[in-house]
């Protein structure tokens, strides 16, 4: 009788060690598992952040080469090339509002935004920020260029 009762002890014991250990093994795999779930949306959030600010920039070196040369004025090969590259992504990537009124844009369409609302517009709708006019967006104009004149050059 004792030892059954050694043995009935015996095998509690064990079975509350094995309990115990898989018990633990259970918490720690949930915690890690959930960790990594947070940590793969923190990721994919980062990454759609990221996406969001290609986006935008694609938008800003876009009007940037446009408005390089003058309307008008014979453009260089290079900058064809680069302001065609741009604009094709554009289509590609951008939301469709964007992308054309970008389009009226760079076709010169009539009733065309002017490159700060476009710019402005790109911020609204991919950073969802209406906060900013375009009264502040910074533009030198080409007259403030120096050109090559001596006495411009001194000062």
């Amino acid at each position: 009788m004792l030892e059954v009762l050694a043995s009935a002890i015996s095998s509690g014991a064990i079975s509350a060690v094995v309990v115990v250990f898989l018990g633990r093994a259970w918490v720690e795999a949930r915690i890690k598992g959930s960790i990594e779930h947070e940590y793969q949306k923190q990721l994919v959030l980062f990454q759609q952040e990221l996406d969001r600010k290609a986006k935008v920039a694609l938008v800003a070196d876009l009007i940037a080469e446009f408005i390089k040369v003058p309307q008008g004025e014979p453009l260089p090969r290079e900058q064809r090339h680069l302001l065609n590259k741009l604009s094709f992504q554009a289509t590609l990537w951008l939301p469709p509002e964007l992308a054309i009124e970008l389009s009226k844009r760079l076709q010169n369409a009539p009733d065309a935004k002017n490159p700060f609302e476009i710019i402005l517009l790109a911020r609204r709708l991919l950073t969802d920020d209406a906060s900013l006019e375009a009264r502040h967006v910074t533009f030198w104009k080409p007259d403030l260029e120096q050109r090559g004149d001596p006495v411009l050059a001194r000062r």
